[in-house]
């Protein structure tokens, strides 16, 4: 069942940990019991109408005790852990619908849920800012915290390539290309080896979670390979928390697992043999995308889409567009496109839509779109743009 992940959670703040007020000893009345009573009453009928969903405030349905309860960081995990979990999972997704997840914070409430949670799913790669401080406050004991990105070989952010000598897809480099940038690209084992004691939760599939770096661009979903990665890991979770279902959820992984392969061949056939190898976009996010299939990045803005290029960056993206023959500039519909179109506007190139499925566009939404299709509209604009 799709789950509606429409309406906004409240005011977020940072969450570092949990702590409880101390309790103090009143005499109260009959009357004062009473009214405590039902006011208890009431908080527990709430909190099971706002458990489950995506990012809502309310949800007509219940919670089912006969059910995984599953809590997924943004919308690709929730993506992920519905299509492995299927009919045995219900699945909460902590990022509201619409916003961009980079620096969105839990709220009290998301903390909340996942005390109650069975399995907890989140991307890893340093994508969830907050997650080692909700860990090592969380007191529900039984929670199964799996990081996705597990066993992916993480590439270095822009930045931190640029810090290592090792360059990146800049406008003044003219066509750098990430493909040839595997001594860029790390483990995500050897990247956390030494974060492995600082919170105890379990992941799959070799027991360490990932911290916040900063310096690993966490976008990995947009390779099909990597995507096909992260949902075996969560398939193990699943199986994990959940052992009855096991040849539910390994039947579901290999449903999902063969539809990426052969999204993957539609890339590769597809992008080939496009003569034009550049993409300019907004947000450094494609990576993994450009190194899966030999195509060069280069971005306007860094890795969060909040950042802010200054006028000499903007005048080397120009001067790149100008100079390669760049016909399109990409941005995307949840964060916006004030840096594309002014390029756009400068160069005179048109402005087409990328998406790094960091959340669905009311239009994806209305239409019932998920990662497959996503991914299929992404191929459609890449094609328009390097044809």
């Amino acid at each position: 069942m799709r789950m509606n992940r429409k309406k906004q959670c409240g005011k977020h703040a940072v969450i570092s940990g949990i702590r409880m007020p101390q309790l103090r000893c009143t005499r109260v009345s009959e009357s004062g019991i009473l009214r405590r009573v039902a006011l208890a009453l009431c908080a527990c009928l709430l909190f099971t109408a706002v458990f489950v969903g995506c990012g809502t405030e309310a949800s007509d349905e219940p919670v089912d005790p006969n059910k995984l309860q599953v809590m997924a960081s943004f919308y690709t995990m929730y993506d992920f852990a519905q299509k492995i979990g299927g009919e045995h999972v219900q699945v909460t997704c902590m990022v509201p619908s619409g916003t961009e997840p980079h620096d969105w914070e839990p709220s009290t409430k998301d903390i909340t849920r996942m005390e109650q949670a069975d399995v907890f799913i989140y991307n890893g790669a340093g994508m969830e800012h907050w997650v080692s401080d909700v860990l090592a406050g969380l007191s529900n004991k039984k929670l199964i915290s799996v990081e996705a990105s597990q066993g992916v070989s993480l590439l270095r952010s822009a930045e931190e390539e640029d810090s290592h000598d090792h360059g990146t897809a800049h406008a003044d480099e003219d066509g750098h290309d990430h493909a040839d940038e595997e001594d860029a690209a790390v483990s995500n084992a050897a990247a956390h080896e030494d974060d492995a004691a600082d919170h105890t939760v379990v992941a799959a599939p070799d027991g360490h979670d990932a911290h916040e770096h900063g310096e690993y661009d966490p976008h990995v979903w947009l390779d099909p390979m990597n995507a096909k990665q992260e949902m075996q890991n969560i398939c193990e979770a699943f199986s994990k928390a959940d052992p009855e279902h096991r040849t539910d959820y390994q039947a579901n992984y290999e449903k999902w697992a063969k539809q990426l392969d052969e999204l993957d061949e539609t890339y590769q056939t597809t992008l080939e043999n496009l003569s034009e190898r550049n993409i300019v976009v907004a947000h450094e996010a494609y990576g993994y995308l450009c190194r899966r299939y030999n195509l060069t990045q280069v971005s306007i803005e860094g890795m969060s889409p909040d950042s802010e290029p200054d006028p000499g960056r903007m005048a080397d993206i120009i001067d790149f567009v100008r100079a390669n023959n760049v016909r399109a500039i990409f941005f995307e519909e949840l964060s916006g496109s004030r840096t594309a179109e002014t390029v756009a506007a400068e160069t005179g190139v048109k402005l087409l839509t990328l998406s790094p499925l960091e959340g669905l566009s009311d239009r994806q939404e209305e239409t019932g779109g998920d990662y497959f299709s996503v991914m299929e509209e992404n191929l459609q604009q890449l094609t328009e743009a390097l044809r």
